[in-house]
């Protein structure tokens, strides 16, 4: 029994080495990227007056990631809020 977890081993441990090694790195992306990005970001989540708020900081780490997973092609804020209806007038 001693032979046959020697030999599985023998043939396990170098299976696994190169399974581990052939895997691809992520690549990692360009400073151009994340400066337009990051730009973005601060443009659609302005800094809050006082600073510290988690909430702010947390959407604007969302939208930056979004960002670059989309390639830095966002849609425009402006053209997000154009897109919803007039508020109509009341009626009395």
């Amino acid at each position: 029994m001693r032979n046959f977890l020697t030999a599985l081993a023998a043939v396990i441990l170098p299976a696994q080495i190169i399974v581990v090694s052939a895997t691809i790195p992520a690549a990692a992306i360009s400073a151009d990227l994340a400066k337009k990005c990051r730009e973005m970001a601060i443009k659609a989540h302005p800094p809050p007056i006082p600073p510290g708020n988690k909430a702010y900081a947390q959407a604007e780490r969302d939208f930056f990631r979004e960002c670059i997973s989309k390639n830095g092609q966002m849609p425009e804020q402006g053209a997000q809020k154009d897109a919803l209806p007039p508020l109509s007038a009341p009626h009395n």
